[in-house]
């Protein structure tokens, strides 16, 4: 009998995006990066329903998710990892971050364009890109009047 042999773990991440900008997170461990709310899937676990989750546990949101954005798959200090990239819109809550989390800014797309205030690590973490990707599917939805 085979044995499965898995390539790699799931991530989930969230593009919360609310009058113009973005949220994002500023990790409380190494790396101190800026990046958006999210994190592994748990064992088989829904995508839809883990990031819900990790909003839940790392800023006390209640959120609804809107449509992927995109998915990734690259090598995450040192091993293979794959992500889900969601569009989601907060439905209930004031944030409250969890102890993963240091500090949290809302940033336009032109703010992370110009590193100002936050400046985006060119080596880890998400890239101004990926915030356009999701930028470019609010701007979909909103003519579709699906968000």
């Amino acid at each position: 009998m085979k044995q499965n042999n898995y390539s790699h773990k799931v991530a989930v991440t969230a593009y919360i995006f609310q009058e113009d900008k973005y949220l994002l997170l500023k990790r409380a461990t190494k790396p101190y990066i800026w990046a958006p709310p999210g994190g592994r899937l748990n064992k088989d676990e829904d995508p839809n329903m883990g990031i819900i989750r990790e909003i839940k546990e790392e800023t006390d949101l209640e959120v609804e998710v809107l449509a992927p954005v995109d998915v990734w798959f690259g090598n995450w200090r040192g091993k293979p990892l794959m992500s889900i990239d969601y569009l989601v819109k907060i439905i209930d809550g004031e944030i409250k971050l969890s102890e993963e989390h240091s500090e949290y800014r809302w940033i336009s797309i032109e703010e992370l364009e110009k590193g100002d205030p936050i400046q985006l690590d060119p080596q880890l973490g998400f890239q101004l890109e990926d915030f356009k990707k999701a930028d470019r599917l609010i701007h979909i939805l909103s003519k579709a009047n699906l968000s």
